[in-house]
């Protein structure tokens, strides 16, 4: 299992912290294929989960550049 199966697909970078996609799948019925059924977005900050539960990358975004004037402040 490589890096992207477990933390997502990487989708940005923002400060210190990244920005990836989990996306959830759901099997169509009647066939194989399977389809995306919902995308919540996390951020990491090296291996370390920081933050999860954003459902779209607006929000995940600007939570990220929320935690660096928050982490900028606190020095």
């Amino acid at each position: 299992m490589g890096k992207s199966a477990t933390k997502g697909r990487y989708i940005c970078k923002v400060g210190h912290y990244d920005v990836y996609a989990k996306d959830s799948m759901r099997s169509i019925k009647g066939t194989e294929k399977r389809e995306v059924a919902s995308t919540d977005y996390v951020l990491y900050h090296s291996r370390k989960l920081v933050a999860s539960g954003m459902k779209t990358k607006d929000l995940a975004v600007s939570k990220a550049s929320e935690l660096m004037e928050y982490h900028m402040i606190g020095k």
